[in-house]
């Protein structure tokens, strides 16, 4: 069955020695599509680049809310990068009220501003909320009221990467049109509620990450993540809800497919 890791960020300095061999392992491990997300100008450059290389790697760029202060800064060439077509969607964006990097009234405006970049482009967005849940969600249930299922009534508006919630803020999003992204973390022995999630999310509307290089699955944990890893995630969610890992494996690649509009 096909895997695919929805989230990571695989041309980041931690992968510079060793970017093809990490790659080549994620191949061998079964992955038939990385979804590579920046979060500023640079390193959404730096995804399409490296999609451009391997057909197998889909690029999605976006201003990452410790970076909005830059917002004005890289404004014009964040705008040229989605101009070319070639992202199948706007992210990692969104609020972190964790390390608060950037002032929060920055933050709700460059979330704003590419909530509303991703409707002009036709893309789905991929949303970051760190200590920011009901903030967040109050801002994308307003966008969401606003634009409908502006990608048709089959295929959702964006997903949630590296979903922290509850179960019941995973349903809220899943009703307003949002794909819910299961992390490594799922698989930490006292993370309860991501656990509850992993149960209660039903596969149609559920995916499966690494966000390498970080956050690595207990088997891995403290050492740098990276694609093949999200195996290792699949196969903790499928124990947790009794099934085989191929039908996560399955159904997330899928997902992931439909969100951001390519063919396996």
């Amino acid at each position: 069955m096909p895997v695919i890791d929805a989230h990571a960020h695989v041309t980041s300095r931690q992968f510079a020695d060793d970017r093809e061999a990490m790659l080549q392992r994620a191949w061998d491990a079964g992955l038939v599509a990385i979804v590579e997300a920046g979060d500023d100008v640079a390193s959404g450059q730096r995804a399409l680049e490296l999609a451009r290389r391997e057909p197998r790697v889909h690029a999605v760029t976006g201003l990452h809310p410790h970076a909005a202060s830059r917002m004005y800064e890289e404004r014009e060439a964040m705008q040229a990068l989605l101009d070319t077509g070639e992202y199948v969607g706007v992210g990692e964006i969104g609020l972190d009220f964790f390390r608060d990097l950037s002032p929060r009234d920055v933050q709700y405006e460059a979330l704003r501003w590419q909530l509303e970049l991703a409707r002009r482009h036709d893309l789905p967005v991929v949303i970051h909320s760190r200590e920011a849940d009901a903030e967040c969600f109050g801002v994308l249930a307003e966008w969401a009221d606003h634009v409908g299922r502006y990608l048709g009534a089959e295929r959702e508006i964006g997903m949630l990467h590296c979903f922290a919630g509850d179960a019941a803020l995973a349903q809220a999003y899943m009703d307003l049109g949002f794909l819910i992204s299961i992390p490594g973390t799922v698989t930490y022995k006292n993370n309860n509620r991501g656990q509850d999630v992993a149960r209660m999310v039903p596969l149609q509307a559920m995916l499966v990450e690494t966000d390498a290089p970080y956050l690595a699955p207990d088997t891995h944990r403290g050492s740098r993540n990276e694609p093949a890893y999200v195996v290792e995630t699949a196969r903790f969610v499928a124990r947790l809800r009794s099934c085989d890992v191929d039908e996560v494996t399955d159904a997330a690649a899928h997902n992931t497919a439909r969100l951001f509009g390519f063919t396996i």
